[in-house]
């Protein structure tokens, strides 16, 4: 499904977006599908019709996106054609609750005509003849999972799919898991709940500077994430294990780490610096190790940086860490090592009495931006309004402080609009 113009040209309107039923992201889970079937999966619902279901792609759309062996992608597709949504039914009585078989994931043109004696009206040209429906499961649109259009057809020459393939089978799952727990709204990013984030240790004691205002330096220290049954990388890896998880993960190479590599080296998935509005909650790694962890009921109080592995800071993006940075050091508290050298070490600068930390929030890259999509533009629309209160803040600790303001940050007036739009930086 894409966004088409209303008049009725079937002309895309601004940056489109596909979405997928969570049932299908469920049984791809559930049947430990593999890269190779993702993609394939994730092309055909790119080019489905404005209903989400029919779909003219073929083995030829897939290797144009993947660069895959077509002999693989059909075998591919084919196999999605034998993974089956199944649901608990209604319990009568004392009997177990039946499961009920809602068919498969795929189906192809001859296969649902057949079974459903629906028919399917092609469009105008050979292109546009249906080959494939991908059944909703009846889901309700706003509660599918959304993708931007360019994890399918790519930006400026880069093809996301060719390097998810690459990637492998648990990076491909895991990709997935984390467009599932993606939460624009309330997190700018995957939520940290539910998916993985960077922690950021403090380097040094607070300080606390002119203008009532409190300053955290923090760097990173690592990533956290939950395993054990039922989380995402347990879903993302597909093993059943007995005892101790992560020990068996670990024997196994840590598959769902280098998953998690694979998709910020590759640029899939990159890493928002943040300073959440709680004071981190001191806990324990199995091996005894203290780390800060987000405590419930945190939220994001503004952005600090963009951490790409992948070479570039998307537009809009960039995070006010600098000026927080040269406000620490203008205070008589750097960041930076002896010599002037930034070691990543960041500057959070708060009100005093305020609780606060440094976490790093990862975001899909290739997300829904079209500012018409609900909730798109309100929640670039927040981030922009938070960082421009926080700068404005730190403006006042830098009066308190006899020191001169600094430049306006760059684009506030646009800033969300730019945020909203499409990326266009080269891959």
């Amino acid at each position: 499904m894409q966004e088409h113009d209303p008049k009725g040209t079937g002309e895309l309107r601004g940056p489109s977006s596909f979405c997928i039923s969570k049932a299908a992201l469920e049984t791809l889970i559930e049947y430990k599908a593999s890269a190779y079937e993702i993609c394939a999966y994730l092309t055909l619902a790119k080019y489905t019709d404005a209903s989400g279901r029919l779909s003219p792609a073929s083995v030829k759309a897939v290797n144009t996106a993947t660069g895959g062996n077509k002999a693989t992608i059909e075998r591919a597709i084919e196999r999605l054609q034998t993974m089956h949504v199944r649901r608990q039914g209604m319990q009568i009585g004392k009997k177990a609750a039946p499961v009920v078989d809602y068919g498969p994931i795929v189906w192809t043109r001859e296969a649902w005509c057949n079974k459903t004696g629906e028919i399917l009206v092609d469009g105008p040209t050979e292109r546009g003849k249906i080959r494939y429906v991908l059944p909703d499961f009846d889901e309700p649109v706003e509660d599918r999972i959304w993708f931007g259009s360019n994890l399918v057809s790519g930006i400026n020459g880069f093809l996301p799919l060719r390097e998810l393939k690459n990637a492998g089978d648990v990076a491909a799952r895991l990709l997935l898991l984390l467009y599932q727990v993606n939460d624009m709204g309330a997190w700018g990013g995957i939520e940290p709940f539910r998916g993985p984030y960077n922690r950021y240790e403090p380097v040094a004691e607070d300080a606390f500077l002119r203008g009532n205002a409190r300053l955290i330096r923090a760097k990173r220290g690592g990533t956290v994430a939950s395993g054990g049954s039922g989380s995402i990388f347990a879903l993302a890896w597909g093993e059943k294990v007995n005892g101790d998880w992560w020990g068996k993960h670990k024997e196994a190479g840590g598959p769902c780490w280098r998953a998690l590599e694979a998709l910020e080296s590759s640029g899939l998935i990159y890493e928002v610096v943040m300073v959440l509005n709680r004071d981190a909650k001191k806990q324990h790694f199995a091996s005894g190790e203290e780390y800060s962890a987000i405590p419930e009921g945190a939220e994001p109080y503004y952005e600090l940086d963009c951490r790409s592995q992948h070479g570039y800071k998307p537009v809009g993006e960039e995070g006010i860490g600098g000026a927080t940075a040269r406000t620490a050091g203008d205070c008589g508290s750097p960041v930076a090592t002896e010599g002037g050298r930034l070691d990543g070490t960041y500057a959070a600068i708060v009100p005093r009495g305020y609780g606060a930390m440094v976490a790093g929030i990862f975001r899909v890259r290739f997300r829904v931006s079209n500012p018409k999509n609900v909730g798109v533009k309100d929640a670039w629309a927040r981030i922009a309004e938070n960082n421009r209160t926080a700068f404005e803040f730190m403006q006042r600790v830098r009066q308190s402080s006899g020191l001169e303001p600094l430049p306006p940050l760059r684009g506030t007036s646009t800033r969300a609009a730019t945020l909203a739009q499409t990326e266009t930086a080269p891959a």
